[in-house]
């Protein structure tokens, strides 16, 4: 597949080959299990390489940058069907990852594309990104956690920050104009722990998917009384 080829050597990714592989397997079982029920809208090929590949693959280099750890731990929080999490793994398997939703039937899914995949060091957990906030061995334990749910960046930030290391990194994949969410968020970073150190604005290689990350440092532990419940959450952001 040309665009997949261009796309995986624009992000400089190592082993391309393997990579590709695992890709087109992985891409191809999205597709089939899509016909049964709903994993993406997307069904045209190429627009997955472009919405799905080439958007998880974006964050690579920020890890990179930030990365002091040789086998870096990170969750995708409200994962879906395993994107970017498992692109991400794919093209660093050096990381070890949990790819978290709160839906049984895609976390069913992500189980079955793992193994289907034969990659090692993933985690399928089912549960609510909040309620991991609260358990001991989720809770301030991960060096990235990333997040491409539609969610505002304030909700977001109470499900991903409880879950980082103080020095780890949140990376939400957001849209092109996404100023008025970052402004209303400060609020939630500060009490949650966080400092907003970086907005990368661009454009997905071959095309005019015009993306932004924001990307939310842990400087010090979140406070014990967050994360909220999920009601609170919802019905008052911070």
């Amino acid at each position: 597949m040309d665009l997949l080829d261009r796309v995986v050597e624009y992000y400089g990714i190592k082993n391309p080959l393997v990579v590709k592989q695992l890709f087109i397997k992985f891409m191809n079982f999205v597709l089939e299990k899509n016909k049964l029920f709903n994993l993406t809208a997307i069904e045209d090929e190429e627009e997955f390489v472009l919405k799905h590949i080439a958007d998880s693959l974006s964050l690579i280099k920020f890890v990179e940058e930030e990365c002091s750890n040789q086998n870096p731990v990170a969750i995708d929080i409200g994962s879906g069907f395993g994107a970017p999490g498992i692109f991400i793994k794919i093209a660093m398997p050096n990381m070890n990852m949990f790819l978290n939703d709160s839906n049984k039937k895609k976390c069913n899914f992500m189980t079955e594309a793992v193994k289907m995949l034969g990659i090692s060091s993933v985690n399928v957990v089912c549960e609510r990104a909040e309620v991991l906030g609260k358990k001991e061995e989720f809770r301030e334990r991960f060096d990235f956690v990333f997040a491409r749910a539609v969610d505002s960046l304030n909700v977001l930030c109470e499900y991903a920050l409880p879950l980082l290391k103080t020095g780890g990194v949140f990376l939400a994949q957001k849209g092109y104009e996404c100023e008025d969410e970052i402004n209303s968020a400060s609020n939630a970073v500060e009490l949650l722990g966080g400092k907003i150190y970086r907005v990368e604005k661009f454009v997905l290689p071959f095309s005019d998917e015009k993306r932004s990350i924001v990307m939310i440092k842990k400087i010090r532990q979140t406070p014990s009384n967050f994360p909220r419940n999920t009601k609170q959450i919802i019905k008052k952001p911070l």
